[in-house]
């Protein structure tokens, strides 16, 4: 008695079988047809009920996610960091007229001098919680008032600076950073050069993978799916996929867009330290269809209303052409999960 097989989903197997049908469409091996091709002696393979299992891997790049242009300011540049160097909160990113600019914790631009008798708003409270997240929030509510007491928590904290115990927050003697430390990743100014542009340009210091996906699987593959980071040494590290980017932004070449992309995070942080930026492979779990029929893959036929088909070798020697639905596709097989195909039918497959 022959034994159909009911269609299986599987997450990971969605994304291969995306692939596998793509490359159906553009196979070499068989021409878009409505009918079977006759041959005299047509080599077949046997339909059979097995195990299939694959993973998908991706190609990927190490990175310290997207950079940005630290803002310009008035001045003169007197002292510039290194590429590669790590600067934390409350540490001088650079320096312009011998004065320090301070990195400080902040999702905004300071944009106006701040003191005592200045219009209340966000910039003030953003200032006064980076002051107290250095030490220098004694008495201070953090709000979006700058008092008498901010001015002293100000004064203390440019005391420790060594610079001038004014109380007041000029603009450009700080710069907001959206993480506790940033690495510098390129310098784009001199010593000597006016400050009004941008000096260098930083990133996090978190290494991660960028991985280059299809159109397709930007659509399905999700935040927070488990996959394993094999770096170039075969070393395997547990991340996770922590956000997916569709593409389709303009980029500076005319015509051209981004292409869709997922971020990989390292469970350990340190796992890929020390290596440079280097190319790696995202591993998705493995997805496995058990009592899977299966065929060769050169067995498909791509129809011209988009569907597929295989050739089966009936009675007699008659070849019936047969519409099938693809499942997970390993290994040069793939699933069949509808159709009028049982385990032990003979198909054709291409020479």
């Amino acid at each position: 008695m022959s034994r159909r097989l009911t269609k299986v989903l599987l997450p990971v197997g969605a994304l291969l079988v995306a692939a596998a049908v793509a490359l159906a469409v553009l196979q070499p091996w068989s021409s878009v047809a409505e009918s079977p091709a006759e041959a005299k002696d047509p080599v077949t393979a046997k339909a059979e009920l097995t195990t299939l299992t694959s993973d998908l891997r991706l190609n990927g790049t190490l990175s310290y996610g997207a950079s940005i242009a630290l803002p310009g300011r008035g001045g003169t540049i007197t002292r510039l960091p290194t590429a590669g160097d790590v600067i934390g909160v409350g540490q001088a990113i650079y320096e312009v007229d011998g004065k320090p600019v301070i990195a400080m914790r902040g999702d905004r631009p300071f944009w106006r001098d701040l003191g005592v008798g200045v219009e209340n708003g966000p910039d003030v409270r953003q200032l006064e919680q980076a002051l107290a997240d250095l030490g220098f929030g004694k008495n201070m509510t953090v709000d979006d008032e700058f008092t008498a007491v901010t001015e002293a928590n100000v004064k203390a904290w440019q005391k420790s600076l060594g610079v001038t115990k004014d109380g007041v927050v000029k603009l450009g003697d700080v710069v907001a950073i959206t993480a506790a430390s940033v690495r510098v990743e390129s310098v784009t100014a001199k010593l000597g050069d006016p400050a009004g542009t941008s000096p260098l340009k930083y990133t996090s210091t978190t290494l991660r993978v960028v991985a280059k996906l299809s159109d397709a699987q930007a659509r399905e593959i999700l935040p927070a799916t488990p996959v394993t980071v094999v770096l170039p040494d075969g070393t395997e590290a547990p991340a996770t996929v922590t956000a997916v980017d569709p593409g389709g932004q303009p980029t500076e070449k005319e015509g051209e867009t981004t292409p869709p992309t997922a971020n990989v995070e390292f469970t350990d942080p340190a796992a890929a330290e020390g290596i440079g930026l280097r190319a790696v492979k995202v591993v998705f779990a493995a997805s496995e269809v058990k009592d899977a029929l299966v065929v060769p893959v050169t067995a498909l036929v791509a129809t011209t209303d988009g569907g597929y088909a295989v050739d089966v070798l009936r009675k007699k020697g008659k070849v019936e052409r047969v519409v099938v639905e693809v499942g997970l596709i390993a290994d040069t097989r793939v699933q069949i999960v509808g159709g009028d195909l049982a385990e032990g039918d003979a198909v054709v497959v291409a020479q």
